[in-house]
């Protein structure tokens, strides 16, 4: 069998392509499995950063949940809080008021009394004044001598 020279240079040229196909091809597998390699890696990383942001999130969720029931929990407090204040004034303000009128009563009644002596005091001295002043004008001397007679006799009695 002779080949001629094309056949040589075809064969030699096929070969060639060979020999280059089979050391660029393990270059170029070597490369497309290491691009896929590192895109499979990337992707696992952008899986798990999305896991992990998924939790956090669920975190922060929880907490936020927690923080709006304290928030609540708080807010009751503070309204229980207020309406027991609010009753201790009243009930402070009532005990005050109730205090006070019992005072201005107590003061009222002592004010009545004194005026009731008062005013008892001046009656008498004026009817003791009165009797005086008519005893003098109505009675004469004689009468007087026996008024007086009369005292002496009435004081030796009881004696």
């Amino acid at each position: 069998m002779y080949f001629d020279e094309s056949a040589w240079v075809a064969i030699g040229f096929a070969l060639f392509i060979m020999l280059i196909w089979k050391k660029a091809g393990a270059a170029l597998v070597g490369m497309l499995d290491g691009r896929s390699d590192k895109i499979s890696a990337e992707l696992n990383e952008a899986k798990q950063l999305r896991e992990d942001a998924a939790r956090e999130l669920k975190k922060f969720e929880g907490m936020k949940k927690e923080a709006e029931a304290e928030a609540k929990t708080i807010i009751s407090n503070a309204l229980t809080a207020a309406d027991r204040i609010r009753e201790d004034a009243e009930s402070r303000a009532k005990d005050t008021i109730a205090r006070r009128e019992a005072q201005a009563t107590a003061k009222i009644k002592a004010a009545e009394a004194s005026l009731i002596t008062e005013l008892r005091g001046t009656a008498a001295s004026l009817a003791v004044n009165a009797a005086r002043d008519l005893m003098i004008s109505s009675l004469d001397e004689k009468a007087s001598l026996q008024l007086v007679e009369q005292s002496v006799s009435q004081i030796a009695a009881t004696k």
